[in-house]
């Protein structure tokens, strides 16, 4: 979790301020009264330390998250800045406290110390990794640089102060101040090549409070030799700028809020497209050269030679950059080239598939449209031209895709534009109805399909009028044949239903017990017959039965037909949810009123107490029928001399079934027959 910063950063910004206006201001309240100034000048800064200090402890404390090297680079700079306040607090004692002279002295010891040690950190913070060709360009744009301020810096300061003739001991002090700049300097070039990201803020304010120290560093350097520097004056703001920058580099390291560069977005975006950086070497190469011509007539021949001298080594140093960027500049052409040759070939390319692209657009056989994110037609072929009766002038970017639809369709076609980018949920292909120019109304197949990499979708439109029309005819004269056959399957069954009742009707002149019989097994027969009719014209799928219903209605008029419905005979039913074909249900209806009616007439002779079970499952393929009551059983027979019509019936229907029938007589008698569900087979 990342704890809240004490202050924003606008709020650091606006205390940095503060303090530089402070300097400033008392520097020209205090012009006239060096007393106050000298005491102002000495105290102030040490207060300004000790903040920038605690500042930058914070930071060190903070930076670890960035991995050790940056917070071993804020340690560094952190020891600096305590040598530096060191530093002002004894040349503040020595100047005010016991009135001596604080330079040169031990305050200055404090001070050289600080250079290194800032040097060092700031050397660590930048980030220089560069490829090695990239690396030595900047190594020789440093190298001339470096050379032409070294050799301003010699010409300007360190030989006129060696030469002044004063105290050598202050002397030795100053130059060691300005090789100290130097060091400075050259982190500071450093710094101006390293790459700069959104971490890099802390960096840029430690590079400019660098530029800042080492001119009020060359300024004091000059007054100091020239003996006019004054002590709280205004060179002394130099440094409160410098330590400011400091301070503000380390807070903006620490504080987790980030700097909104957002508003100057245009003029960093300016700066960073027209950098001055490459052309620095030039610039100072220029200015060094100046010098020699300054030196011809203003410097000992000692001194000249020294300058002739580092001008060749820097003019050296432009011939070679000079000679690596001809050859990078050549491997560039020859990339720039190779890179034209393969858009050119891209471009070909990308012609030749758009050709191809429009030829099979314009000749698919079908309406293509091309429509934008807001739905508007973007391109059509000729085909849309023909459905609509529109020319491509009056439909591409004029007309919206929902214009072809008809008004009850309008709101659905919107809604699966809604969720083009969520292809799940929104159909690929679909139909619907549209219009033309003529108003007149078409069925059409639409396929729509999002074009990679952009929000446009390609959409597919067929004409399929007349098939929906075929489909509709062919629907209702389905609808009209299922009438039909439902129609058939119902006088079926009441003429069944008639001559079942013929039977019943029949038996009522018959005296003899065996007639009796036969005309009552006849008519159970029919009945089971009239059943399957009755199950097909009430279903909904006339070519098969619910063949579990079907049992449980066949076996109860069974019961119904020899009065068992009033003695302790029950059915038990073990009947999987199947369906029967009628070439299969009839035989196989037939087979279990058989059956049924075996055990219900003689299986109980004397006690009418007992079950029938009767079990229909489909197993690999195969459908098994088990019929089995717990009466007397039946006696052992031969097939060939079978003298019962019922029996007879039942072996001869499992045949025409192409099954197979087995008779258990263990514990009771149980009828068990395999067989396939028909085929239809055409009638003759």
């Amino acid at each position: 979790m990342i704890n809240k910063p004490l202050i924003s950063i606008k709020t650091g910004f606006i205390i940095a301020l503060v303090i530089v206006t402070c300097s400033l201001l008392f520097t020209v309240l205090l012009e006239n009264n060096s007393a106050l100034m000298m005491v102002f000048g000495d105290i102030f800064p040490i207060f300004v330390d000790l903040l920038v200090v605690l500042t930058l402890f914070y930071a060190t404390a903070r930076s670890l998250k960035y991995g050790k090297k940056v917070q071993f680079a804020w340690m560094f700079i952190t020891f600096s800045f305590i040598f530096y306040t060191v530093g002002d607090v004894v040349w503040a004692i020595l100047e005010l406290g016991i009135y001596q002279s604080p330079f040169p002295s031990i305050a200055d010891g404090f001070y050289l110390i600080f250079y290194p040690l800032f040097a060092i950190g700031i050397y660590y913070l930048s980030s220089f990794s560069f490829t090695k060709t990239e690396k030595l360009k900047i190594f020789l744009d440093m190298g001339i640089i470096i050379i032409s301020v070294g050799l301003i810096f010699w010409t300007f300061l360190i030989s006129p102060i060696l030469a002044s003739g004063g105290d050598s001991f202050a002397n030795t002090i100053s130059v060691i101040y300005i090789i100290g700049d130097f060091l400075l300097f050259f982190v500071l070039l450093r710094g101006i090549y390293s790459k700069y990201d959104e971490g890099s803020m802390p960096l840029l304010f430690l590079s400019m409070s660098l530029l800042v120290m080492i001119v009020t560093d060359i300024i004091f350097a000059v007054q100091t030799s020239q003996g006019t520097y004054v002590s709280g004056g205004f060179l002394d703001t130099g440094w409160i700028i410098s330590f400011v920058l400091v301070g503000l580099a380390a807070f903006l390291q620490a504080t987790p809020e980030k700097l909104d560069l957002s508003r100057y977005s245009k003029l960093v975006n300016s700066i960073q497209k027209h950098s001055p950086t490459p052309y620095l070497p030039l610039i100072w190469a220029l200015i060094a050269f100046i010098i020699l011509l300054w030196a011809n007539n203003n410097q000992f021949d000692s001194n000249y030679i020294l300058t002739e001298f580092l001008v060749g080594i820097i003019i050296l140093l432009v011939i070679i950059r000079q000679f690596i960027t001809t050859r990078e500049n050549k491997k560039l052409l020859f990339l720039a080239e190779k890179e034209i040759e393969s858009r050119k070939l891209a471009e070909n390319a990308a012609l030749e598939n758009e050709i191809y692209y429009r030829a099979i657009f314009e000749n698919t056989g079908t309406s293509m449209l091309m429509i934008d994110e807001d739905m508007t037609i973007s391109r059509v072929n000729s085909q849309v031209e023909i459905l609509t009766g529109y020319s491509k002038e009056e439909i591409e970017g004029k007309k919206k895709w929902t214009d072809f639809a008809i008004e009850e369709e309008i709101e659905r076609i919107k809604g699966y534009n809604e969720l083009k980018n969520e292809p799940d949920k929104r159909p690929r292909e679909y139909e619907t109805k549209g219009q033309d120019k003529n108003g007149d109304i078409k069925d059409l197949l639409v396929t729509v399909v999002t074009i990679p990499g952009t929000k446009k979708q390609l959409v597919s439109l067929m004409d399929i009028t007349e098939r929906k029309t075929a489909e509709n005819q062919i629907k209702s004269s389905l609808k009209e044949k299922n009438i039909l056959l439902k129609e058939i399957h119902h006088r079926v069954k009441n003429n069944m239903q008639i001559i079942s009742s013929l039977l019943s009707l029949q038996t009522k002149f018959v005296n003899d017990e065996e007639a009796l019989d036969i005309l009552k097994e006849s008519q159970n027969r029919v009945r089971s017959m009239a059943i399957i009719h009755e199950k097909l014209y009430q279903s909904n799928d006339i070519s098969q039965i619910n063949f579990g219903e079907y049992i449980e209605s066949l076996v109860s008029n069974l019961f119904y037909s020899y009065n068992a419905n009033n003695t302790d005979i029950k059915p038990v039913y073990d009947v999987e949810d199947l369906s029967l074909n009628i070439d299969t249900a009839v035989p196989c209806g037939l087979i279990i009123s058989e059956l049924v009616s075996n055990s219900l007439k003689y299986a109980f002779p004397r006690e009418k107490n007992g079950e029938i079970f009767i079990s229909l499952k489909f197993r690999d393929g195969k459908y098994y029928l088990r019929v089995r009551d717990n009466g007397v059983g039946i006696p052992e027979f031969d097939v060939e001399k079978l003298d019962s019509l019922g029996l007879l019936l039942v072996f001869n229907l499992t045949e025409q079934l192409d099954g197979n029938i087995t008779i258990n007589r263990e514990q009771c008698t149980e009828f068990i027959i395999t067989f396939e569900e028909l085929n239809y087979k055409k009638r003759i």
